[in-house]
């Protein structure tokens, strides 16, 4: 008896090669099915590609991508698979896939009921320099087209991710530690502040803000801005408007603007101020407005004040300039700060 002829032949005399007999066998290999199957499967797999939407000179929303099927197999059925044709000795072993449905399809927007431009927030950054540009439109991509369920809490901190120079922001002006200086991302409280006014607008409930230590000018009229940092301060808000909402932003010249579109359900916002309650010389001030929003039966559904407490910019000295390179940033980054 011999299970592996060749070896035998090789090794056995003459007159006991005439006399063994040999046999083969077909027994299978479990763990080397297994690893094949593994690698099968993860080969396989494609992710399903969520719906992308836009809207057109009209302000009506389309579909600008359409969405994808994802696939993916299961290892067991590759398994199974394999041993079927192997018993059988088919020469073809039949896998079956399965289809993975996108969260959003193209065919969602009446389901979502994302159907008009419900409101939009305005700001202007005239004067800005390059870097903090730069930056203001990085942090848009990470809010272009991104659609709140009904009932979701909206964090921007959560939405906007790493903030780095490996994640393509470049160093500019930040409040920070009781001073002004360089770091990464610094602008983008002007998105933050935009689409605090979106919400506001919309009559969403706001359930997390901070205004800015001290009155920057970007943010005018003053008391109608929301700074953010990592991790904390956030701004946040809550979809309260029982449909989807899809979260639109552009840039004309300076001005940047977010539209919110989902389904008007008859509410009405009413905006008091924002209200200069105090000035000082050394450039200290406090602002108040109110937001008033009322359901379609007429029931005040939020009544809020937002104050704002600023300090003298005197407190918070500039260093604009730096020297030398500080020993986190690469040399790429320091070059694109001395650009």
């Amino acid at each position: 008896f011999c299970e592996t002829p060749v070896l035998c032949s090789g090794n056995l005399s003459r007159r006991s090669r005439e006399t063994t007999t040999v046999r083969t066998t077909n027994e299978t290999d479990p763990d080397a099915i297994r690893s094949y199957a593994v690698a099968l499967a993860s080969k396989a797999v494609r992710e399903p590609k969520n719906a992308r939407f836009g809207a057109d000179a009209d302000g009506t929303v389309v579909v600008i991508e359409r969405s994808e099927d994802g696939i993916t197999i299961d290892e067991s059925a590759v398994i199974d698979a394999i041993e079927e044709a192997l018993r059988t000795g088919s020469e073809t072993a039949h896998i079956p896939a399965q289809a993975r449905k996108p969260e959003i399809s193209s065919d969602d927007l009446d389901t979502l009921g994302i159907r008009e431009r419900i409101a939009e927030g305005v700001t202007n950054f005239t004067g800005s320099p390059k870097n903090r540009i730069h930056n203001i439109k990085r942090a848009l991509e990470q809010f272009q087209g991104l659609i709140l369920r009904p009932d979701e809490e909206f964090s921007f901190v959560k939405y906007l991710g790493e903030v780095d120079g490996e994640h393509g922001y470049l160093p500019e002006l930040v409040i920070k530690y009781n001073k002004t200086e360089p770091e990464f991302g610094g602008g983008i409280c002007q998105v933050s502040s935009t689409v605090f006014r979106a919400a506001v607008n919309a009559g969403l409930k706001i359930t997390a803000r901070k205004n800015h230590a001290y009155p920057v000018r970007y943010y005018k009229p003053y008391g109608m801005d929301a700074t953010i940092y990592i991790p904390n301060p956030d701004f946040r808000f809550i979809n309260n408007t029982g449909h989807s909402i899809l979260i639109l932003s552009s840039i004309e010249g300076s001005t940047l603007t977010f539209s919110f579109y989902g389904t008007k359900n008859g509410r009405t916002v009413a905006i008091d101020g924002p209200h200069i309650l105090e000035s000082n010389p050394d450039g200290s001030m406090k602002t108040t407005f109110s937001q008033k929003v009322t359901d379609a039966a007429g029931n005040v559904i939020i009544d809020d004040d937002f104050p704002s407490n600023y300090k003298s910019p005197d407190l918070y000295p500039h260093f604009e300039i730096l020297s030398e390179k500080p020993k986190e940033w690469t040399k790429k980054q320091w070059s694109e700060y001395l650009i």
